[in-house]
């Protein structure tokens, strides 16, 4: 009984977790070490006469290497409804505006367990009390 309750608590939390992952831009790190680091979901490049970039947001990364001067890579890009298109590229650091990383979200994070923890301690109040706030006419 005591392994089931656990996996219910898991499996109810799963998705409040999971939801405190984002998606965003963010500058491309200077050092090798902090590259081979990311957790990399595509990259805006840049290229002459194109200030706004190229956004390749990856579906799947099959292939990453940085080395001192490029970031290759072969992954699944999305080209439209239902369609994926798997991509082999070769980035110049330069031609890199940003990198598209997933990374914990703390202020997402701390509304959510926050909330999850307000409405656990306001159900077993109204369970242990077993008063509803109902006037009941006596």
């Amino acid at each position: 009984m005591r392994r089931f309750t656990y996996a219910l608590v898991a499996l109810a939390t799963l998705p409040f977790l999971a939801g405190c992952f984002g998606v965003m831009r963010a500058p491309v790190p200077a050092s090798h070490p902090e590259r081979e680091a990311l957790d990399l979901r595509g990259v805006v490049v840049v290229q002459a006469g194109n200030e706004d970039g190229e956004v390749v947001e990856f579906a799947e990364v099959h292939d990453l290497t940085w080395t001192n001067s490029s970031l290759s890579f072969v992954a699944d890009v999305p080209r439209g409804p239902g369609r994926v298109e798997t991509v082999t590229r070769l980035v110049p650091i330069t031609e890199l505006q940003s990198v598209i990383v997933r990374k914990f979200d703390a202020g997402k994070t701390s509304a959510i367990m926050g909330g999850v923890l307000v409405a656990t301690f306001a159900t077993i109040a109204l369970i242990l009390t077993g008063d509803g706030g109902i006037y009941t006419g006596g």
